[in-house]
């Protein structure tokens, strides 16, 4: 069977890493993370699963905000080139591959097409769920009754031309035209993007931040406006949220739900440890925006021309009434 890599980023997930490496480590041959800057235990619990001899490799940016295609257009390369890929799948850090019956991944991949897509099924909490139980999979049991209309990637590796769209949804060939790409219809990705409300507050507000230190939040809107909403909500009315509830108990209710549980593969956790939900959103949110603006200032004292910005924005003075 052909061997398959994944392409992972990830960014203070501490809570699911391990149950993520364990699943898809049962259908993928090598597993290729890259860490924009973890400050959790993420780091710690990939290091435990490599030295277990899960087959994964880590390579962290040193930017907080990045250049999104650019990046996953190396881990495609990388994985092609360094890990001996015939299939790179790329897959986010809170998304769980689902096939018939448990089937290797490798086994249902086509014959003669350059990618394929498959569908994103979104989980999501729920009075019902185990809120004791921490392997993420086994806690969140409803995906959500509606079509997520989203897809993810997977391509043949080594294809020249090609670069990887934002958000790793399309491949784009020489000229901006998309690879085309039929859906499988029998693999899925099972999404668990919300495992409580802290930490989706936390992750969209750090997302929306880092899409407008990218420097163009008019060109990063396409893939980065679902994060503006519960920013400006969090930053503008945030009783609306801090004082609802219900928000952090549910992310919809049983009449939008349909119990369909994953299978899970993994296994037993031995590495994951339960945290504060809220404590740990506080710290990885102060966390991420020190590392924003002490790049922002380093980037003051290595380069005359944005010093000189900076100095013509304290210099002016506008009369607003």
């Amino acid at each position: 069977m052909p061997k398959l890599v994944s392409v992972t980023r990830i960014l203070n997930e501490d809570d699911i890493a391990e149950a993520f490496v364990r699943h898809n480590a049962r259908h993928v041959g090598h597993m290729l993370f890259l860490d924009n800057g973890s400050t959790d235990r993420t780091l710690e619990i990939l290091r435990a699963l490599q030295a277990e001899g899960l087959p994964l490799s880590v390579v962290q940016t040193h930017s907080i905000s990045f250049d999104e295609i650019a990046l996953n257009s190396w881990g495609y390369q990388a994985a092609s080139q360094l890990f001996g890929a015939d299939w790179v799948v790329f897959i986010d850090a809170d998304e769980f591959i689902a096939t018939p019956g448990s089937a290797p991944l490798a086994s249902l991949l086509p014959v003669e097409e350059p990618a394929i897509t498959v569908q994103l099924v979104n989980y999501g909490q729920t009075e019902l769920d185990a809120p004791n139980e921490p392997v993420v999979p086994l806690r969140l049991r409803h995906r959500w009754a509606g079509e997520t209309n989203v897809d993810k990637l997977m391509l043949r590796a080594g294809l020249a031309g090609v670069s990887i769209g934002a958000g790793n949804h399309c491949a784009l060939l020489k000229g901006g035209r998309v690879l085309p790409a039929q859906r499988h219809e029998q693999v899925s990705f099972a999404h668990y993007p919300r495992r409580s409300g802290w930490q989706i507050l936390q992750k969209m507000a750090a997302g929306w931040l880092k899409a407008l230190a990218a420097g163009n939040p008019a060109a990063e809107a396409g893939h980065s406006e679902h994060y503006r909403s519960p920013f400006e909500t969090m930053r503008d009315k945030p009783g609306e949220l801090l004082y609802n509830s219900g928000y952090f108990t549910r992310e919809f209710g049983l009449d939008q739900a349909i119990e369909a549980p994953l299978a899970y593969l993994g296994g037993a956790l031995r590495y994951t440890q339960p945290a504060d939900p809220a404590m740990k959103a506080a710290q990885m949110f102060l966390s991420f925006t020190e590392r924003l603006a002490a790049q922002h200032g380093r980037l003051l004292d290595e380069s005359p021309q944005a010093r000189a910005l900076v100095e013509s924005w304290n210099g002016k003075r506008d009369f607003l009434f």
